[in-house]
C-alpha cells in the first residue's frame, strides 16, 4: 500500500517526508516486523526494535521523535479504527460470511487452517489485512451495513446423531456437540468441506460444557457422577432453543436452572444444573466461593 493512500485511509497526519514509497505488512507486534512493515505502536519503547527490524513505516498516537526520516512516521487519532479502515480497503472485494454466534464458535473450534479468519479482536483484523487467501467470518451485523460482499452459509444435509444431552456421532466419530447446535454444526461441515478447509472433530466447546461434580462439588470426569453442570450459557438469543432442549431431554431428572441471582439454587438436590451467565469453579479445600459473575 502506497503511504500517501495509507495516511488518507486511516486519517493520519505524515509527520515527516519519508524516502520509502509503501509499505506491504501490517502488524502490532513487534516479533511480527520485518522489511516493509507498517507497525502499529501501541508501545512507543519498541520503535527503535521495529526500526532496527526493517519497519518501512510506524503509526502512533502521540507525537514522537522522528528517529529514522527515511521511513514513514504517522500519527492517528484512535488504532482501532485505523486498523479496521485498512481491513476494510483491502477487503472491500472479498467474501466476508456473516454467521450466527454458535456456528462462529464451531468455526473457531474446528477450524486447522491458517486461511480461516474469525473476527474478535484487533489481532484478527491484522491477520484477515495481511492474508491473501483467506475466509473471514464475523457475527457482527453491522457488516451488513458496511460491506456488499457479504455472503451467508447455507445448511447441509448430515447424517448426525445425538447420544446423550452432551455427545452426537458423526461420520462414525463421537463428537462433543449437543444436538441442539446440529444446524450450525451442518453449516461448518457443509462450507468446510466445499472450499476444502482443513478442520477437527476433536474440539470442545465453552458453551454447553458439561462439568461433572461430586458431592463436595469437586469435578470428576465425564459422567462419573449423577450432578452435573452445564456451563458457559447466557441468556440471550439462543438460549431460548438450548433451553427447549435442556428441558425435553432431562424429563424425568431434577433439574434446575442457576443465575447470579439464584446461586442458592446450588444446595439444592439436583441431576442437572443449568448456570447462566455465571462461572463455576470446582470446590477445593477450605474454598468457600463456588461461583464469579461474569464480567
Amino acid at each position: 500500500m502506497k503511504i500517501e493512500t495509507l495516511a488518507n485511509l486511516i486519517g493520519g497526519e505524515l509527520l515527516n517526508r519519508p524516502y520509502i514509497s509503501e509499505v506491504v505488512h501490517f502488524t502490532d507486534e513487534i516479533e511480527d516486523v520485518n522489511r516493509g512493515s507498517c507497525f502499529f505502536a501501541f508501545k512507543i519503547s519498541e520503535i527503535p526494535e521495529a526500526i532496527k527490524r526493517g519497519a518501512y513505516a510506524i503509526i502512533v498516537r502521540d507525537y514522537v521523535d522522528v528517529l529514522d526520516k527515511e521511513i514513514a512516521w504517522i500519527k492517528v487519532d484512535d488504532f482501532k479504527n485505523a486498523v479496521f479502515n485498512i481491513f476494510k480497503y483491502e477487503n472491500l472485494k472479498h467474501d466476508i460470511y456473516l454467521v450466527d454466534k454458535i456456528t462462529l464458535m464451531l468455526i473457531k473450534a474446528m477450524s486447522n487452517d491458517k486461511r480461516v479468519v474469525v473476527l474478535e479482536n484487533i489481532k484478527d483484523f491484522f491477520k484477515a489485512i495481511n492474508l491473501r487467501e483467506k475466509f473471514i467470518f464475523t457475527d457482527d451485523k453491522e457488516f451488513e451495513r458496511i460491506f456488499a460482499n457479504i455472503k451467508k452459509l447455507n445448511s447441509k444435509n448430515i447424517m448426525l446423531t445425538q447420544i446423550g444431552l452432551f455427545k452426537s456421532i458423526y461420520k462414525n466419530q463421537e463428537i462433543n456437540l449437543p444436538f441442539v447446535y446440529k444446524d450450525s454444526f451442518s453449516k461448518v461441515i457443509g462450507f468446510f468441506e466445499d472450499k476444502n478447509i482443513k478442520y477437527t472433530l476433536e474440539f470442545e466447546l465453552k458453551r454447553f460444557k458439561p462439568i461433572f461434580i461430586d458431592k463436595l462439588f469437586r469435578e470428576v470426569g465425564f459422567g462419573e457422577s449423577s450432578k452435573v453442570l452445564i456451563s458457559g450459557l447466557e441468556n440471550d438469543e439462543v438460549f431460548f432453543d438450548e433451553l427447549n432442549f435442556i428441558v425435553e431431554n432431562t424429563k424425568h431428572a431434577r433439574t434446575i436452572f442457576i443465575d447470579k441471582n439464584r446461586k442458592d439454587f446450588l444446595k439444592k438436590d439436583f441431576n442437572f444444573g443449568v448456570l447462566v451467565g455465571v462461572d463455576f469453579k470446582p470446590k477445593e479445600i477450605n474454598e468457600k466461593g463456588l461461583f464469579d459473575d461474569k464480567n
